[in-house]
């Protein structure tokens, strides 16, 4: 049939006819509305309404090909009807177009038919990824919640997928979970390796994704904070003031020069303000600026601007003795008027005959409610309806409520085409145009009225009111939501209300229309706004808090049973109170065939995704997430309809915070808070205590407690140090000095003060200690602990025995004792004995710290992810699992991998340090990729991250099928040693290569290149024991029949030692035959791993019991390296121990002693650790009695210190591998100096370098580093409280030196020596220490930092303080007491 068309609509409303239609009076009406996309997965609503005096049906047909869906509905000719069409079935691509035909019917005759193409989503779960912040640096941890809604608003608790990628695409974490009430919570944790750049989560949900960007890059934060109080409104004429504050991370005050530029913001790029007004002065901790309303005027008149402008405010805050400088700027809004007038609510197109309404808001410059004073004043309204000619304009006068609100009302006339309306208020001016878009031929208009936004309810009607300048016979209603029809119907009356339900979504559009007799069709359409409000509320314990004090924030939800998600921001400056509000643009777009005529401007179409509803609540969750960066996320299922948080402590640096919050409940959906809930932050005064994390006994500290005023006028503030046993006062034992731990400071108006308290350890530990500080009106305290730490140099001894009874026996007695070397330093000694079952229980209940190594490179860093494989595959073949184990050896897993994501380069290949290497090196990538392909059964690794590895190793075979290495030196055993060639490395790489059957077939040319190699390399003879020890293992796994020859040459070439074989390859170590080097660990192991695979368990059992013994205090041996091929071998016979078996009773006693500890060890507790620590003030001499039956594991652990003589520079022993030397020049200035380290192998050590060298330099105490002087050699540099690590590719006979500033952050006297050792990673036994310090450092007393005479540390108080106060409290209650009579007697 002609006459038919197809629009897309906005907002609702219908479509636009053909200019020049001719209505056919004898034509049957009709409209149907629907929606603009379709829903694979969920019905389709379609709205029908067909003018007639008779019933009929209508047919609607949706299909695609094969694929097809119809629907009958029977029609009453003048209703309006739903119809709804099944779900299109979910096997459909994304964006498949189907034809919508719908026929309409009377009895058997057409009666008129129409068709339209729409495209299909597959997107029916709209989801919304959060983070807790927009940007991290590498080591952060990222927070993730996913919100998932479904298209009928109720919570999707289906499974979410949930995936990370790197800026280079790879996954490095992919998880599955359905959450709770559709919110799923994820924490993501990024190595200190991550790669720079982009980030992305991506979530997928019925195979639809959404992807969530975030970026990882190295920012600094500022070494202090700066904030900034001022207006964010001003109008012009008058002053402007404010405050700043300069406060370190700890919260002490920054000394600095504080310079203050005020000038008007440009009003384009281009433009530039030549006028600029500046203040500059000191400021410590605190200061404030003022501008004079004369300075403010002759800038503003310097513009020529004469309306509103910006000012922006330029704070500088520069450091002169670091050199450090913070830039804040805020702006000021300028405002011309004291009042702001806008036009609210009213409608885009004139409705002629029928009554216009609006409302004009009136409110101050800066927000705050409009007084009496002001609301004695009317609003003048003048309104002009054009042709002007026969509408004059009229004069409205109007009284101001208190909301500032005036509701304006007047009907328009008949003939009008423009709207004018100019509103007056005292000074202010504002005005409207609204026009006639789409007059009516025949006059015809209909308009709900008020034509304002409406408010709803779920579940409470809305009343809808219709005015016309007609009587129309039926209106006709159609509710749209998120481009879709929810609702539909006919009302006989021009007032009806409509209930709102789940389906209707924050902003709902209703439609309503008439079609007249002539096919006209007047329409209008109402925005209705759901409350959501009230499904969340938010409630701070108080609307008032001071920094640092404890608060608390309730929650209540209008659904019993409740998923809440709380953000809580921090405010950093006035905020402007029209910022509070978000209004985000809604579009109920719709599409509608009909045959009838409409008259309605065409406006764009609106978003193809059909989801606008949860898109605006992504947009109004963004805002929000944007505006700040997230001090707290809590997450929380509120069981009760109410639910309160646990104390949150208020930060220092806000001054307000403000929360927000998310809900999801089954009946209503998803809800949020229309603003957040504030807390306005303030504080007299603000206390921080600049102390160090640690002090070595003998030292003196000045403890310095800085106070800063916040306040406009003077205050006297009390400053009270507990005392504790634990640390002595310097001052107690002089003079004229009553009271020994309390000062008192005046203070002027934001400025700052401190009170320094010397004090000197007298005991090893942590220490605690505790300031209060007390004004007339306020306190506040502050607990701070400090480790202190004995002298000299730290040692430790471990010996780890393989306790058995064999089986004739049934109880056995076993002595072990341990003499303490001289030169010990008093206090130091430490003992502890621990037992266990399980082989591996030492290396499990570590596993966390498995060597005493920095782990900062691409090698170390998989220390914690290969013995999690090797952990696992034990509990796998053991009889007995353990849930927790395995829980936790996963965690590891996933973590290592993620971390060591960020050492593969681009090509495929892994590096010590990344992308940061030239290039990739061959045996850290065959070392990861065996990790990886071990691990593939325990976690997701991405095949891509696999292949593209294999396919860089294997472009590094030779044509005899040998490896050779490229990059940087790492393990120079490995990486060539005694050999010179490629033998251990190719060993190494086929090792990784068989791993995988599947690598195996699918590279079998590679893999029997490389055996061919190996035997031949046997056949004509392997010069290194370390390289033989490989190669018999690699042969052993790839069923060489050379393989027997390489072990029984390595038979041939043992040692006895204690009737166990070990062997001997590295060069340069010097020792004698009871140190046990890195290397053999690993060729043991390895020998251990081909006896196992030979199935020879019984030949390897000594082997084990050796390997087992040489385990450290924490469970793992040397490096990386030893520790993970160690494990891994004990891992094998560990599940083959019969440990289950084990039933064992071991008393420990000391002769001369007290020490009696029983243990027991039993099926059910072989794997717990058990330990006991042991009095070690003398030589410790041990007797283990053991009865039952089994074995167990028993390590006695001894720690202390040496004196730092025993390292001094003048002790370079020929033991050390290393010539060190250790300088620090202070060129008279003890805050700032220069430490020099220099270091080479020495040339006695047979061998011309060595792998990756650590150097260690630890920090006198009080003193933190700059940066190193760069150096080709220095690859990474780690910066901790008490040393800084640097990690060198390699050490030649050759000296290098590097140069490190020392920087006073502390004032600590009495300083004692710092210790710096520089070792071979892969065989620490090659090592030298040194200890260092300046002879006026170790001299210097306390009083030094305190002035002339030591008058900064003496108290201003003359009341006496009692010696037996102990406690905080007391001592509190003690100040509090006197306040009164102190502030009169002083």
């Amino acid at each position: 049939m002609d006459g038919i068309w197809t629009l897309v609509l906005h907002l609702g409303v219908v479509c636009f006819a053909v200019p020049g239609l001719t209505q056919d009076s004898s034509r049957t009406l009709f409209l149907i509305s629907g929606p603009e996309e379709l829903h694979a997965g969920t019905p389709t609503l379609l709205a029908v309404t067909v003018i007639a005096d008779f019933s009929g049906r209508v047919t609607a047909d949706l299909a695609q090909g094969d694929t097809r869906v119809t629907q009958t509905l029977n029609f009453q000719g003048g209703l309006t009807s739903v119809l709804t069409l099944p779900p299109i079935p979910g096997s459909v691509a994304q964006d498949s177009l189907f034809n919508l035909t719908v026929r309409g019917y009377r009895n058997n005759s057409l009666i008129f038919t129409n068709t339209t193409t729409l495209s299909v989503t597959l997107k029916t779960i709209s989801t919304v990824v959060q983070t807790d912040r927009s940007r991290y640096q590498p080591g952060d941890t990222v927070r993730i919640r996913i919100v998932s809604v479904q298209l009928d608003k109720h919570p999707y608790k289906g499974i979410v997928g949930v995936s990370v990628q790197d800026p280079g695409g790879n996954i490095v974490d992919r998880r599955e979970s359905s959450g709770i009430l559709g919110i799923v919570l994820q924490e993501f944790n990024l190595s200190q390796m991550s790669p720079l750049g982009l980030w992305a989560i991506t979530t997928t949900v019925n195979g639809v994704t959404e992807k969530k960007t975030f970026l990882v890059d190295h920012y600094e934060h500022p070494p202090f904070e700066v904030l900034v109080k001022t207006t964010s409104q001003l109008l012009v004429g008058d002053d402007l003031s404010g405050s700043v504050r300069t406060l370190y991370i700890s919260g002490q005050p920054v000394l600095a020069t504080l310079t203050v530029s005020v000038k008007l913001a440009p009003e384009n790029k281009s433009a530039a303000s030549s006028v600029i007004l500046n203040q500059t002065t000191e400021i410590y901790g605190s200061a404030q600026f003022f501008f004079s309303k004369d300075q403010l005027q002759a800038l503003y008149n310097s513009s020529g601007n004469g309306g509103d402008a910006r000012l922006l405010v330029a704070v500088s805050v520069s450091h002169s003795s670091t050199g450090f400088n913070v830039n804040k700027t805020v702006v000021v809004q300028l405002r011309q008027n004291a009042f702001q007038l806008t036009f609210q609510d009213f409608p885009n197109t004139l409705k002629p005959s029928l009554y216009f309404s609006t409302k004009l808001r009136i409110f101050r410059y800066d927000r705050a409610p409009l007084t009496s004073a002001d609301r004695m004043h009317s609003a003048v309204v003048e309104v002009t309806q054009k042709p002007s000619a026969i509408n004059p304009p009229i004069t409205l006068t109007l009284q101001v409520p208190e909301d500032g609100s005036v509701r304006i009302q007047f009907k328009l006339q008949d003939q009008v085409e423009t709207v004018f309306i100019r509103a007056r208020f005292q000074s202010s001016e504002e005005t409207l145009t609204v026009h006639n878009n789409y007059p009516s031929p025949s006059g015809s208009y209909i308009q709900i009225s008020p034509n304002i936004t409406l408010s709803g309810q779920i579940g409470f009607p809305v009343q809808i009111n219709v005015e016309s300048t007609f009587q129309p016979t039926a209106l006709h209603f159609v509710v749209s939501s998120g481009g879709k029809v929810v609702d539909a119907g006919t009302k006989n009356s021009s007032s009806f209300s409509l209930t709102p339900t789940l389906s209707w979504s924050s902003e709902t559009c209703i439609t309503v229309y008439c079609i007249r007799s002539n096919g006209e069709v007047p329409s209008d359409t109402a925005h209705i706004l759901i409350n959501q409000s009230n499904y969340v509320s938010l409630s701070w314990s108080r609307n008032e808090a001071q920094l640092g004090e404890q608060v608390s924030l309730s929650v209540t939800t209008h659904e019993r049973i409740s998923q809440v998600a709380i953000v809580i921001v921090g405010i950093h400056g006035e905020t402007s109170e029209d910022d509070q509000e978000l209004k985000v643009e809604q579009h109920c777009n719709i599409r509608t065939l009909t045959n009838a005529r409409l008259y309605k401007e065409n406006q764009p179409d609106g978003p193809k995704n059909g989801l606008s509803k949860t898109q605006n609540k992504e947009t109004y969750w963004s805002h929000w997430m944007n505006f700040s960066e997230s001090l707290l996320w809590l997450d929380t299922n509120v069981s009760d309809a109410k639910w309160t948080s646990g104390k949150i402590t208020v930060p220092d640096g806000v001054t307000a915070l403000q929360a927000f919050a998310l809900v999801m409940s089954d009946n209503l959906g998803l809800g949020f808070t229309q603003v957040p809930q504030k807390l306005t932050v303030s504080k007299d005064f603000s206390m921080s205590l600049n102390v160090p994390s640690y002090l070595i006994i003998g030292e003196e500290i000045v403890l310095e407690v800085n106070i800063i005023n916040h306040l406009e006028q003077e205050l006297e503030v009390i400053v009270l140090l507990t005392q504790n046993k634990a640390f002595k006062f310097v001052l107690e034992n002089r003079t004229n000095v009553s009271v020994i731990n309390a000062q008192k400071l005046n203070l002027g108006s934001h400025v700052s003060g401190s009170a320094l308290f010397p004090v000197r350890p007298v005991a090893l530990g942590e220490i605690e200690i505790t300031v209060d500080a007390v004004s007339a009106d306020a306190s506040d305290s502050l607990v701070w602990r400090v480790l202190v730490k004995p002298g000299g140099v730290e040692q430790f001894f471990s010996k780890t025995m393989f306790l058995e009874l064999e089986l004739e026996k049934d109880s056995n007695s076993i002595p072990i004792s341990f003499s303490f070397p001289p030169n010990v330093v008093p206090g130091s000694r430490r003992a502890r004995a621990a037992l266990v079952g399980d082989i591996l229980g030492l290396s499990i209940h570590n596993m966390e710290s498995l060597v005493q190594m920095p782990l900062g490179c691409g090698e170390q860093n998989m220390i914690h992810f290969a013995p999690s494989i090797y952990v696992l595959q034990y509990l796998d073949k053991s009889t007995l699992d353990n849930q927790e184990i395995r829980s936790w050896a996963l965690n590891f897993m996933r973590e290592g991998y993620v971390r060591q994501l960020s050492y593969q380069r681009d090509d495929g290949s892994f590096s010590a340090f990344g992308a940061s290497d030239t290039s990739g090196n061959t045996w850290l990538t065959a070392f990861v990729l065996r990790c990886f392909i071990q691990a593939q059964t325990y976690i997701q690794i991405e095949q891509s991250v696999l292949t593209r590895a294999m396919t860089w190793l294997l472009k590094r075979q030779g044509l005899r099928g040998e490896f050779s290495e490229v990059g940087s030196l790492i393990h120079a055993e490995m990486q060539g040693g005694l050999e010179k060639g490629p033998v251990a490395l190719t060993a190494y790489v086929l090792i990784a290569l068989l791993e995988d059957e599947t690598y195996v077939s699918e590279y079998q040319g590679n893999v029997s290149l490389a055996q061919r190699y190996l035997e031949n390399q046997v056949s004509s003879g392997i010069v290194s024991n370390y390289s033989l020890c490989l190669v018999t293992y690699a042969l052993t796994l790839a069923n060489s029949p050379v393989a027997d020859a390489a072990l029984a040459e390595l038979n041939t070439r043992a040692d006895l030692r204690d009737g166990v074989m070990m062997w001997t390859s590295s060069a340069g170590l010097e020792s004698n035959k009871w140190d046990v080097h890195a290397a053999q660990i690993e060729m043991v192991s390895y020998v251990l791993l081909v006896h196992f695979r030979r199935g020879n368990l019984v030949e390897g059992i000594t082997l084990l019991k050796w390997l087992s013994n040489q385990r450290n205090h924490l469970g793992g041996y040397t490096t990386t390296q030893d520790t993970v091929v160690a494990l891994q071998a004990l891992a094998y016979y560990a599940a083959f121990s019969g440990a289950n078996a084990i039933d064992l009773r071991l008393n420990i006693t000391s002769p001369g002693s007290s020490l009696a500890s029983v243990f027991g060890i039993n099926s059910t507790t072989y794997r717990i650790y058990q330990s006991q620590e042991i009095n070690a003030d003398q030589d410790l001499h041990l007797n283990i009695y053991m009865e039952g039956r089994g074995f167990a594991i028993f390590q006695l652990n001894v720690f202390y210190n040496l004196e730092s003589s025993v390292f001094s520079q003048n002790n370079n022993t020929d033991k050390e591998a290393f010539a060190l030397s250790v300088d620090i020049v202070d060129n008279g200035n003890q805050n700032q100096m220069m430490l020099s380290v220099c270091t080479s192998l020495k040339e006695s050590k047979g061998i011309p370098y060595t792998g990756m060298v650590i150097l260690d330099v630890g920090m006198l105490s009080g003193f933190s580093p700059g940066a190193a002087a760069p150096t080709d050699l220095i690859r990474k540099m780690e910066i901790l409280p008490d040393k800084v690590i640097l990690y060198l590719d390699s050490l030649k006979n050759s000296e290098v030196c590097v140069s490190l500033p020392v920087i006073r952050k502390y004032k600590v006297a009495r300083v004692q020596d710092a210790v710096v050792q520089v070792y071979d990673y892969y065989e620490p036994m090659r090592r030298a220490t040194r200890t260092y310090n300046l002879d006026v450092l170790q001299s210097l007393v306390s009083c030094s930092f305190c002035g002339a005479n030591c008058e900064r540390c003496r108290p201003g108080i003359t009341f006496i303080s009692s010696h037996s106060i102990n406690s905080a409290a007391n001592s509190i209650s003690f100040i509090v007491l006197g306040i009164s009579a102190f502030f009169i007697v002083l």
